[in-house]
């Protein structure tokens, strides 16, 4: 029969016709049978082998059937077996495993991977709502049978013919398998599963039992959890009789009373994990609650237990079996499959050591194994180890199954069958190429016992073989082991068994799964028509099985004890009746039923006597009953069965157990130990109670916030409570809380401790709040500390360390001076340590560029973050500043509250409009309080600040003044309310005193020298902690500081009650860190010693005046500075920073001390102070005279120090990153240490850019790409050592590094891709094919493939073994830009100069993903580490983001100014860095997307960038020529903070220079004073949406106007800042526009192309003027008005009538000259106006200017002027030309009045510029301008006799060091880096173009 059918089935795949004829037509039909199996009914192929997560083809369905049920033995998969659980078990008209359909039945509960333990079982019932009886009640033997005739079961009847068993059967039953309606019924029925129940405790009441316990949670876990009418019954609650329901409903109703019982059982788990000594009493005790248990607790204590096996020197088998009932009883989602493997490598270890010894520990293992490998099939496991874990223990298995123990044999059978369904990491081909012979003879024994439908087996082999036919190897050994069975004839059992011994899958294992789960669900009648059901119910294998199970019914005494009696009856069956007896018969079979029944028979009652209270049958009725049976079968059977029967029964009892079983616990010790725990909660209570009223605080505004401190207040903000209430709820361990000084961040910590006490819930999670300062040594037993301090024990704090959870709400970080991680330093969510989830606040400015070192916590096993990156378990979140909404709201709570409004008798209340009125007309004060201190201190001030002023526009606030009104008025209330105290005489004496001194004075006096006395004797750490006795003690030995300020002097008293101090217990500070660094700062600046006072108001009477003292002299002000270095306390230097603004005098005090320093060596630490607190108040030392000054360690970042001279000068460690120095006098100056933030650059070969770059695989080599894009390129090599050129060749296009050798891919001029030795350029292997430029190369991972796209839009994969090639792809329908294949080479994505990104499969060459989304080219492409993200970079300025496997865009970068042309990440992962055109790297957070940080450096578009393989340097190459190299280990210390500010595009100049008026990127307009570069009015109202591309002044100066690439034109008051209503709109963006000289037209154009004339008073058009075929960018009006010139992309200048509208002359440029955009077109960016003569100068980029006589048309000759500009402008006399270069440099020509030829005068590098204007200012001539990324400078232009120099005036800040044509002559103490780099940044760079 067999034979046949293989013939059938190979004749059926003979016939199948095959596209391809590689292979004939029988191997093809060998190749299907070998790599899948027939899914019955359809002809579907599903492959035995295939691992989870791998795709399958699914062919198309053959058969008009209805799809197999998930039990169907059709779908029995070898890899991708569904389990049988709920979710695939079947319902009414599906069928079952043996394909009859199932009676309907109730939904079925989850598989026995999710049940509770042998004797806590938390499984319902699923037929029926009947009552679980209260304890002590037996359990209903079983649902009524439908059929009432069924007879009675006889335990004594016996027959001769029949058998025992005949009974069951109307008639005797032949050796086929019966009808269904002959099976025999031995269980008839559904019943109630072993449950084991206990009472339910009283509300209230103590629980005395962990029994109770365990059945009480659940319960509970039942009840409270969601379910629904389709949920299993597993999420039901369970029913209950009445009194029981009522006990259960009364704790259901008090959620603290669920928490207590919750709370008890996660103590007893811990209790048990602490306990050293694990007894089996305390090991069955805490299994009882493995049902209960929630996820975290489940896997402690499961890996508690793995842990414990893991240390037994001998096999303990209550430890076993602990283990595996936790397994067994765990959740969804509980087990991971590294913890299963993990058991699973133990139990195999044990096994290697124990197997061969005595059989009482194999029996148990192998059973415990059994159980683990079920339980890792139900939960799908996949990739265990082939070679490591899955191999070993197989053969392991298979030699067990040769052992001469029947019993040990048979149980290693089943445990290996489940082995085989679990997959290992083997590849399918691999795995098939071992197997092949097997697996057909499994297929084909499958085949022979099912239904099997050929036709749709053919047509199935035949689809997988279209998918498969390049296995040819396969093909030939599968179809040799096919034709092997064919011809061998070999029967159905024959090939179980071989499958089974060479590693095959037989459906027997699943048939008892299924067989297992009907009753562990109580379906006892399933079972039972469930073993007739199936094909091989006579199979030994299943039979064994299934004894086994019936086994363990019979001794749970948990069943019924009709079922146990069933049960004994069922193995009696098995052993006499016919039906069951194979053709072979297997006396191991029999030996092993009389083997269980035996142990049945000899079940001692007294066990279950001891647990009467548990038991629900008896033990003696089962035992008696299998006892009267094994007599019966003493006759059965012919002589060999009846000699095995005597040998069984009367020979020594078999060491096999039926099932291993903890016992139940006589007592509960863990219990007990939890029970005698110290109380808490009373404590506990007391606590939120004292907190819920000191947090109370009405001015409280819920902040805003956002991802981090780079980002800007205009991104998405979030409310910060709810960020900490979601993080609160997450797995996260530490969120980090970053703001500026007076943000708000104590106020909110308060508040959040003050939510969580108000939601606190006995047991639950505590709030502590810790103010750090005052915790001495925070960084060790920080909460251990804190509760001290709150009066708890020891033994309490101990408690709660072991077994509370906490939330730690951490403020002043930076207070406490802390340097260390306190997530580490105190060990928290370690084993044993505090359980915790952290909010710490910290100052950003207080945290440096690697800050999250300083607070990420460390994850370990047991966190409730697993196996996540230390990373991943930190959030993050920077305070917002104030938007207007939340000020009126703080302000309209102000008001609201009495005691925080203005009192003053001289005036009315205010309301919240008045001070909303104030706040909104005071220049800058808005600016000014956008966080909540300020704010109060403003709202304070303001009454008295505003007092008598008529215009509000004069008013000027600084922080300092806010500061200094805020604590006069603060002590000037204070005075008052001593009037009101008692007060003893002494005390009122010295009141009358200190009011006669001037009571202000005194104590603003008595606080600055507490802050000074606090930063010498404590370097700042603001609590102070006193008390007298101990003070009194120490004087005798030394005098004691703080007792002059908290001692009990009535002076000191009355000063210090009445200042801005705080005390808690003995603990003195002031009321915030700010007022402590404020008071500190007026010990250098005094502002009652100053007259004027600075303070905006005065409280004291007239007549203090006479109490004020002197100003600090300039000597003892030196004195004061140099006490200590304070450049490292930013909050005290911006305090003496604005008083520097405010008082000239200081300022030159500051500046007097540091040239001071010149012959006073001892003023160095002074004058080091007093110069940084100059450059913080942004005063520039332009030309300044330094030679021979002292500052060493001085700060002096972003520092202007242009043309100044420092000769001499001692700068030792002083900080120079981003300092302007150009033409600074450097010579003989000590600079020993001196930080320039920066490394230097290589300059590039080839001056023509750097357009390519790659790190060699070792990150040894750097290898670039520089040159033109067309001619001229080469490969220049250097050494990451000494930064020296090793060697240069020939390369074109592109170039790619090999990232296993070191070898390099170059684009050739033939469009060849050489392979070549990087060090020697010998080429090893040409890759041709390519018909057009080489512009991409990249290759694979692994090293082994190479792929390259070119011009013409084809992409290549070659070998790079042999060059072979292995793709050729036409898909992309542009250029190729980029290429990058995916970590694990299977796939490669390419992007191009147009279309979206494509994802290509490497095997296939199909695409297989278009990444849609960018509006542009895409440059640049790269992978993730982890292959799961990829990056693109495109012209449309953004950086995207996308999920590999979707194509989805997952987060979209912008930030970038222009084109963005590359990205990468980093090799960790951690970091994305891309590079524009706008001259900056920008590095990123891939994960979250936001931005990090911003490189500047280049001068030109920078076209690659490259991590180093070690991750050490980032290099990018540009347009510039360089090559520059970055820290990126060294926390980016050259990277300035990204807050993605809006970049300045363009500027005017007012017409008497007094004003400058700027437009940005985001659409503003500023306007500066020229003299000092501050802002005074921003035009933002009523304004711009969009860029801002153009402003003017009119000639009048009066008003401003602005172009949009929003396609509007606005008008503004020059002087207010006020819009006007006029208003003009174009179809398109406006690039440029001017005003006429007499300012009544205005004339603008752009990117219609269209010149258009306007009135300029009321906006109606004038003239409309076409002409131009591109985009126009610059249309000014000539010095007399009458003509108006443009000039355009389309390579024209075009000049025109403006009162006609006609165009007088069309002016073409030499095309020769200049660099072509196409054919016949070239960009002319710039056109003026010669003041003198009229004459038009055009500007092509990177050529010489062009002259043109405006009225004929004529060239004319610039005569001396020969440099390529970029810009130019004339000085308004017209006497001399300046024009900005490409180089950067500058270049002045000076126009000789006689001859007019133009002599140079001038050439200085000043960097870029975009635009440029010459203003007449008295007594001298300035220069504005404006370089490419957004630098705002005004310069001064020097001459003397007759010799020009242009020295800087003030800039907006530039983000670059500048050294240029400063003199080092004779520098000392240089490192050789920093000599390489201030040589390069010293000297004019080379022509860039």
């Amino acid at each position: 029969m067999v034979t046949n059918d293989i013939a059938l089935v190979m004749n059926k795949v003979d016939t199948y016709k095959l596209k391809t004829p590689l292979i004939d037509s029988t191997k093809r039909g060998a190749i299907a049978a070998g790599i899948g199996i027939v899914q019955l009914g359809t002809g579907s192929i599903v492959n035995p082998h295939e691992s989870t997560g791998s795709k399958a083809a699914t062919p198309t369905s053959t058969s008009s059937s209805p799809a197999p049920s998930t039990r169907d033995l059709s779908t029995l998969t070898p890899d991708n077996s569904p389990p049988y659980s709920a979710a695939s078990s079947p319902v009414p008209g599906e069928k079952s495993l043996s394909g009859v359909p199932t009676p309907a039945r109730s939904s079925l509960v989850p598989s026995e991977t999710s049940l509770p333990s042998a004797h806590v079982a938390a499984t319902p019932s699923v037929s029926s709502e009947t009552p679980i009886p209260a304890a002590d009640t037996p359990v209903a033997s079983k649902t009524p049978s439908p059929d009432a005739s069924t007879p009675a079961v006889s335990k004594t009847s016996t027959s001769a013919g029949g058998g025992l068993f005949s009974k069951f059967r109307s008639k005797p039953t032949p050796s086929p398998a019966p009808e269904e309606k002959n099976w025999p019924k031995v269980f008839p029925d559904k019943v109630i599963p072993p449950l084991f129940t206990t009472q339910i405790p009283i509300r209230g009441n103590r629980i005395e039992s962990t029994a109770q316990l365990a059945y009480t949670n659940i319960l509970l876990r039942r009840y409270v959890a969601p379910h629904s009418d389709e949920a299993g019954d597993v999420d039901r609650p369970l029913p209950l009789d009445p009194p029981q329901q009522a006990l259960l409903d009364a704790i259901l109703k008090e959620e603290e009373e669920l928490t207590h019982i919750r709370y008890l059982s996660t103590r007893v788990v811990e209790e048990f994990a602490m306990d050293a000594l694990k007894t089996t009493e305390t090991i069955s005790e805490v299994v009882l609650l493995g049902p209960a248990l929630e996820l975290e607790y489940h896997r402690k204590l499961t890996n508690v237990l793995i842990g414990e096996f893991q240390k037994a020197p001998l096999t303990d088998i209550a430890l076993l079996e602990g283990l595996v009932e936790m397994v067994e009883c765990a959740g969804t989602g509980y087990l991971l499959s590294d913890d299963l493997v993990k058991v699973l490598v133990v139990l195999r270890q044990r096994l290697v050591t124990t197997h061969k010894q005595s059989s009482k520990y194999p029996y148990h293992l192998v059973l415990a194994l059994s159980r683990l490998l079920d339980v890792m099939v139900g939960n799908k496991v996949v990739g265990v180890s082939r070679e490591a874990d899955h191999e070993p223990l197989q053969e392991l298995l298979v030699g067990m199954m040769e052992s001469d123990d029947i019993y040990l044999k048979h149980q290693a059978a089943y445990a290996f069958q489940a082995l085989m369904h679990i997959p290992n990491d083997e590849s399918t081909k691999d795995r098939v190429l071992r197997n092949a012979t097997t697996i057909v003879q499994g297929i084909v024994g499958v085949a022979s016992v099912v239904n099997l439908n050929f036709e749709g087996f053919a047509g199935g082999i035949g689809n997988f073989y279209e998918a498969a036919v390049g296995f040819i190897e396969i093909a030939d050994k599968v179809y040799s082991g096919a034709k092997s069975v064919r011809d061998g004839g070999e029967g159905l059992l024959a090939s179980l068994k071989t499958g089974l011994k060479s590693r095959g899958r037989i459906v027997w294992y699943m048939a008892l799964r299924e067989a297992k789960e009907h009753i562990q669900h109580g379906r006892l009648d399933e079972f039972n028509d469930f073993v007739f059901k199936f094909p091989l119910f006579r199979n030994v294998e299943f039979q064994w099985g299934i004894c086994l199970y019936l086994g363990e019914i019979a001794i749970n005494p948990l069943w019924d004890l009709e079922s146990r009696e069933h049960a004994v009856e069922f193995l009696g069956m098995v052993y006499e009746d016919p039906l069951f007896t194979p053709k072979k018969p297997d006396p191991t079979l029999y030996s092993w039923i009389l083997n269980v029944l035996r142990q049945v028979s000899e079940l001692r009652d007294e066990v279950i006597a001891t647990h009467a209270n548990h038991a629900h049958s008896s033990n003696k009725d089962v035992a008696s009953h299998a006892q009267l049976l094994l007599k019966n079968l003493a006759g059965v059977g012919d002589d060999d069965r009846q000699k095995l029967y005597t040998e069984t029964t009367q020979g020594d009892p078999n060491q096999f157990p039926i099932k291993i079983r903890l016992t139940p616990p006589a007592s509960f010790p863990l219990l007990t130990k939890v029970h005698n725990i110290p109380n808490v909660e009373f404590e506990l209570n007391n606590v939120r109670k004292q907190r819920l009223v000191s947090t109370i605080n009405h001015l409280y505004i819920p902040p805003q916030a956002k991802p981090s401190l780079q980002s800007t207040d205009d991104e998405a903000l979030f409310p910060l409570m709810e960020k900490a209430q979601e993080f609160l709820k997450g797995p996260n361990e530490v969120l980090l809380l970053l703001g500026d000084s007076g943000a708000g961040k104590s106020t909110f910590n308060l508040q959040l401790e003050r939510a969580l006490w108000q939601s606190y819930k006995k047991y639950g999670p505590i709030p502590l709040y810790i103010n750090l300062p005052d915790i001495e040594k925070p960084d060790q037993e920080l909460i251990a500390k804190h509760l001290r301090k709150l009066n708890f024990k020891d033994p309490q704090i101990r408690e709660m360390k072991l077994h509370r959870r906490f939330v730690v709400i951490c403020d002043g970080y930076d207070e406490s001076q802390l340097k260390t991680n306190l997530h580490t330093t105190n060990k928290w969510n370690q084993p044993a340590q505090w359980k915790v989830q952290v909010v710490i606040s910290c100052r950003g400015q207080y945290v440096g560029a690697d800050y999250r070192a300083r607070f990420q916590p460390q994850g370990d096993r047991y966190s409730t973050a697993r196996n996540v990156d230390a990373n991943e378990l930190m959030e993050e979140a920077a305070f917002a500043a104030f938007n207007m909404a939340q000020v009126e709201q703080y302000v309209e709570q102000y008001t609201l509250n009495p005691s925080m409004a203005n009192t003053h008798a001289d005036q009315p209340m205010w309301t919240k409009d008045d001070y909303m009125d104030k706040l909104r007309r005071i220049p800058n004060l808005m600016d000014l309080v956008s966080n909540p201190f300020l704010l109060k201190l403003s709202l304070d001030a303001l009454p008295e600040v505003v007092k008598s002023k008529s215009d509000l526009l004069e008013i000027q606030i600084t922080r300092v003044e806010l500061y200094d009104s805020f604590v006069n008025r603060w002590l000037d209330i204070n005075n008052s309310r001593l009037d009101i105290n008692t007060l003893s005489l002494d005390e009122q004496d010295e009141l009358i005193a200190l009011r006669d001194a001037g009571f202000v004075l005194e104590g603003l006096d008595f606080q600055q020298r507490l802050a000074k006395a606090i930063f010498m004797n404590q370097d700042g750490h603001p609590v102070v902690n006193y008390t007298y006795l101990r003070a009194r003690g120490a004087r005798t030995q030394a005098k004691d500081w703080k007792t002059e300020f908290f001692g009990p002097g009535a002076n000191s008293k009355l000063l210090r009650d009445a200042s801005t101090l705080t005390k808690t217990n003995n603990n003195y500070r002031f009321i915030h860190r700010s007022l402590l660094e404020y008071f500190y700062s007026r010990t250098f600046y005094d502002p009652s010693r100053h007259k004027p006072s600075p303070s905006p108001s005065d409280y004291e009477n007239d007549e203090d005046d006479e109490y004020s003292k002197e100003p600090l002299t300039t000597k003892e002000l030196q004195d004061e500075l140099g006490n200590r270095s304070i450049i490292n306390e930013p909050s005290v230097m911006q305090f003496l920073a604005e008083r520097v603004k405010l008082d000239s005098v200081f300022r030159d005090q500051l500046d007097s001390i540091i040239h001071a320093s010149k012959t006073d060596a001892k003023a160095g630490v002074a004058a080091a102070n007093a110069i940084t607190i100059l450059i913080r108040a942004e005063l520039q030392f332009n030309g300044s005279d330094f030679r021979g000054i002292r500052i060493p360690g001085a700060d002096l970042r972003g520092g202007e120090f242009d043309s100044a001279n420092l000769e001499g000068a001692d700068l030792t460690k002083v900080n120079l990153s981003k300092a302007w120095m150009r033409r600074a006098n450097l010579s003989r100056a000590i600079m020993t240490d001196v930080q320039f933030g920066e490394l230097p650059f290589l300059r590039a070969a080839n001056s023509e850019g750097v357009h390519q770059l790659a790190w060699s695989f070792d990150g040894s080599l750097l290898v670039t790409l520089t040159g033109q894009d067309t001619v001229g390129t080469a490969v220049t090599v250097y050494t990451a050592e000494t930064w020296e050129n090793v060697i240069s060749y020939p390369g074109r296009d592109s170039i790619a590094t090999s990232p296993t050798s070191l070898e390099l891919a170059v684009g050739q001029e033939n469009h060849v891709v050489r392979l070549a030795d990087i060090q020697t350029g010998r080429a090893r292997l040409d890759l041709v094919g390519h018909t057009s430029t080489v512009t991409c190369i990249a290759f694979s991972p692994n090293g082994k493939l190479i792929v390259a796209g070119s011009a013409s839009e084809e992409i290549r994969i070659w070998s790079t073994a042999d060059g072979k090639s292995v793709h050729v792809l036409s898909g992309p329908s542009f250029p190729v830009r980029g290429l990058v294949f995916s970590p694990n080479n299977l796939q490669f994505v390419s992007c191009g100069t147009a279309g979206a990104p494509q994802v290509w499969d490497v095997q296939s060459g199909e695409k297989l993903l278009n990444l849609v989304g960018h509006t542009g080219a895409v440059e640049s492409v790269v992978y993730s580490k982890d292959g799961l993200q990829i990056a693109t970079a495109g012209v449309d300025k953004d950086v995207r983001l996308w999920d590999a496997r979707s194509g989805n865009t997952s987060k979209t970068l912008s930030g970038h100014h222009n084109a963005v042309v590359g990205v990468v990440y980093s090799p960790d992962g951690k970091l994305l860095a891309s590079c524009s055109s706008d001259h900056t790297i920008r590095l990123w957070n891939p994960s979250n997307g936001r931005a990090r940080n911003t490189l500047f450096g280049h001068i030109l578009e920078v076209r690659c960038i490259a991590f180093s393989p070690n991750d050490k340097y980032i290099a990018s190459g540009g347009l510039d020529g360089t090559i520059r190299l970055w820290g990126a280990g060294s926390g980016m210390i050259d990277a300035y903070p990204d807050n993605v500010a809006a970049k300045l595009v363009c500027v005017d100049v007012s017409p008497n220079g007094k004003y400058i008026v700027t437009g940005n990127s985001k659409g503003v307009g500023q306007l500066w004073l020229t003299s000092t570069g501050k802002q005074v009015v921003k035009l933002e109202k009523n304004g711009h949406s969009m860029e801002i591309t153009e402003v003017a002044f009119s000639p009048c100066g009066q008003r401003i106007v602005t172009a949009s690439l929003d396609n509007t034109v606005r008008f503004w008051n020059a002087l207010t800042g006020v819009a006007e209503s006029i208003v003009i709109s174009q179809p398109r963006a406006i690039t440029c526009l001017s005003f006429s000289p007499d300012g009544t037209q205005l004339v603008t154009s752009g990117h219609d192309k269209i010149v258009r004339t306007w009135d300029a008073y009321t906006g109606k058009p004038v003239h409309v003027l076409e002409g131009h075929k591109g985009w126009v960018s610059k249309v000014p009006f000539s010095p007399r008005g009458h003509q108006v010139a443009s000039c355009s992309d389309d390579g024209s200048v075009r000049v025109w009538d403006p009162k006609k509208g006609e165009n007088l002359l069309s002016l073409a440029h030499d095309l020769d000259r200049v660099n072509q955009i196409n054919e016949n077109q070239v960009k002319v960016d710039q056109v003026i106006y010669d003041p003198n003569n009229e004459s038009l100068i055009s500007v092509v980029l990177g050529e010489r200017p062009f002259c043109w006589d405006s009225t004929t048309g004529a060239r004319i000759e610039m005569d001396g002027v020969d440099a390529k500009v970029t810009r130019c402008s004339f000085t308004p006399d017209g006497k001399i030309f300046a024009a900005a270069c490409k180089d950067g440099v500058l270049r002045l020509w000076d126009r000789s009045s006689e001859t007019g030829k133009w002599t140079n005068v001038l050439q200085t590098m000043i960097g870029a510029s975009s635009w440029m204007k010459w203003t007449k200012a008295p007594k001298r001539l300035n220069l504005t301008t404006l370089d490419k990324t957004g630098n705002l400078c005004i310069w001064e232009l020097k001459e003397e006799n007759g010799v020009y120099s242009l020295q800087l005036d003030w800039c907006s800040g530039y983000e670059e060091l500048s050294l240029v044509e400063a003199n080092l002559e004779g520098i000392v103490g240089l490192s050789e880096a920093n000599m390489q780099l201030m040589a390069q940044r010293s000297t004019i760079q080379a022509n860039f173009e």
